[in-house]
């Protein structure tokens, strides 16, 4: 299914101009510098082919820019194909390589012997008989190197090719009908009947993707954004891996064809910011099987918010377009009412590095109306009140770094990405994983700052675990997005009446060392019962020196709700976050009723700025 999907996006982008699709044989390649030769392979210069773009982030502010915000790429060019590399001796690629082949530049000498005699062999073997220039360029440069130098005088560049490490193509001086000498048609097609004398030695087999009968693929190609690695998706490199009788790709038969469009497709995918982001060293990939590109920009947006400033900054129409959509449709408005496609079926697929091969963590198919539908129902599922500042619709990526020591991405337990992403495409419950993992987060770090550890995502995705499960087990909700009130279950009433006795200490002292939470909140969720007795105790110290009555009037009210057993010796992890809620929801229902209290008092003119 997913090689299905791949070879029809790669047939709809190679008719869409939209898209740099390379055809059979070739491919879309970052290539770094340029060999400028005269027509007696003399080399001439060396070109800088770098192309400077500008890097965006979500926390920049409009139309800034700085030196720090633009980056060097190389550029990308459509040559030929590149091998697949693997072990000491790995093949050579055609006119499209680096300065290890082409000039000897390695680190042991058989190593450099190897590389540079292979490249030279696969240029003579191919071009040799070719009767045009730029073959008898490419050859009298072959000709005319040695190994292990680059002692070219006179030539401008050349001693930046020792640490380039990037792609070189080759260049005839002169020539103002192609820019690179892999373009030339005769080069081509010399190309091209090296690549049929290759298939015609092919194992000949069915191909598992198409049905159709031709030449089996024995290695495939390689995927770009993994590092240098360079894995495939496909691969058989053990003995172990294979069937009796069977080698290398003849194991998981897919025919030459629908291998590349498949290894072609999935490259533009990951090279396209706008069908691509990475999670915490996965990548996630997204796309229509029609053309649809407002329906991928609105799920790209959905699934990658903090990416949308980056993905959309020369387009501030799009933007804005994309976000009054994402506001309507997180409102319950039907796609169809806002002219996007219900049906158009949406494919994501999730892949990781694993050395010689990616790992599919994840791959979904869903219609367009239903993956909306699935994304909404979690963002209304992790809902609470909280500051403004604060994210409202936090993503996959905000979402994973609360679960990690120190908020650092490498520290992200990598099973909490596909299971909260498997519990988003399939409604289902979140993961008790990832409840433990914000609770731990939460009592790990509240001593030291408490407003940063307990927050809104973090109670937003506690509260989604508890409504979740609850829904499954019982068709309804434990907790509503504010302050429930009415709410009588124990853990939440002990959430609140935490948040109460805090507020009564900072109402009676001017300054706050160690503040209830920081003290007492770990001890709180593990023994309640002990804790509470000693906290109520003390509670009438700071009440008698707070002249904030109604703060404890609101706790004889909240105590009134607690049943008459008392406080309970111990919590469960549920109820533990049912406590954290409680607590969350109360402090904020503190702040609302300052504010409102302050802008009253603005109103009558008491307190005037």
């Amino acid at each position: 299914m997913i090689l299905q999907a791949l070879c029809g996006l790669y047939d709809r982008m190679a008719e869409d101009d939209q898209y740099e699709t390379a055809p059979p044989g070739y491919a879309v390649t970052p290539v770094s510098k340029c060999l400028v030769l005269d027509i007696d392979g003399n080399l001439i210069t060396v070109l800088d082919l770098m192309e400077e773009r500008e890097i965006h982030t979500p926390s920049e502010k409009k139309n800034k820019t700085s030196a720090k915000n633009r980056k060097f790429f190389p550029r990308r060019l459509i040559t030929p194909r590149q091998p697949k590399r693997s072990g000491s001796r790995p093949e050579p690629a055609f006119l499209c390589e680096n300065a290890n082949f082409l000039f000897g530049l390695y680190s042991d000498e058989a190593g450099a012997s190897y590389r540079y005699e292979a490249s030279l062999s696969l240029h003579q073997h191919i071009l040799q008989d070719v009767n045009d220039k730029g073959a008898r360029a490419v050859l009298g440069f072959f000709a005319k190197r040695k190994k292990g130098s680059l002692d070219y005088p006179g030539v401008e560049g050349i001693a930046e090719l020792v640490d380039s490490g990037g792609n070189l193509v080759f260049s005839l001086i002169e020539d103002e009908e192609f820019e690179f000498i892999h373009q030339r048609p005769m080069i081509k097609a010399a190309w091209e009947r090296y690549l049929g004398s290759l298939s015609e030695q092919a194992f000949i087999g069915q191909c598992l993707v198409t049905g159709e009968v031709g030449p089996i693929a024995r290695i495939h190609g390689n995927l770009d954004g993994f590092g240098k690695d360079k894995p495939t998706l496909i691969g058989f490199n053990q003995d172990s891996f294979t069937s009796f009788g069977k080698e290398k790709g003849s194991n998981a038969p897919v025919s030459e064809a629908a291998a590349f469009k498949y290894i072609t497709a999935l490259n533009l995918l990951i090279n396209d910011r706008s069908h691509c982001f990475n999670l915490h060293g996965d990548k996630v990939l997204f796309w229509a099987e029609k053309k649809a590109p407002m329906e991928e920009a609105v799920i790209g947006t959905m699934l990658d918010k903090a990416g949308t400033a980056s993905r959309y900054k020369l387009n501030e129409v799009m933007a804005r377009r994309i976000e009054g959509i994402l506001k309507a449709l997180y409102a319950g408005t039907a796609p169809r009412d806002l002219e996007l496609n219900p049906n158009t079926r949406i494919f994501m697929l999730g892949l990781a590095a694993n050395k010689t091969r990616v790992v599919v963590r994840y791959f979904y198919v869903n219609s367009f109306g239903e993956l909306v539908g699935r994304l909404r129902q979690h963002q209304e599922d992790i809902r609470v009140e909280g500051a403004p500042w604060e994210p409202e619709h936090p993503s996959f990526e905000q979402i994973l770094l609360e679960t990690a020591v120190r908020r650092e991405s490498k520290n992200v337990p990598p099973p909490h990405q596909v299971s909260l992403i498997r519990s988003i495409m399939r409604g289902t419950p979140y993961p008790d994983s990832l409840l433990m993992a914000m609770i731990g987060r939460i009592r790990a770090e509240a001593a030291d700052d408490a407003a940063k550890a307990i927050n809104r995502i973090r109670i937003g995705v506690i509260r989604g675990c508890l409504n979740r499960a609850a829904r499954q087990l019982h068709n309804e909700e434990l907790i509503s997005v504010g302050l429930n009130p009415n709410e009588t279950a124990v853990p939440y009433l002990l959430g609140r009446i935490f948040a109460i006795l805090n507020k009564a200490q900072y109402d009676a002292l001017e300054k706050v060392n160690a503040s209830i939470v920081d003290k007492y909140l770990n001890a709180a969720l593990a023994s309640p019962q002990q804790v509470f007795t000693s906290l109520l105790a003390n509670a009438e110290h700071h009440f008698s020196k707070s002249e904030k009555y109604w703060t404890r009037q609101l706790l004889v009210d909240v105590m009134d709700l607690m049943p008459s057993l008392g406080f309970p010796s111990t919590l469960n992890a549920e109820e533990q976050g049912q406590f954290l809620v409680g607590f969350y929801q109360q402090q904020k229902e503190f702040f609302r009723g300052a504010k409102d209290s302050q802008t009253v008092t603005s109103q009558n003119g008491i307190v005037n700025g």
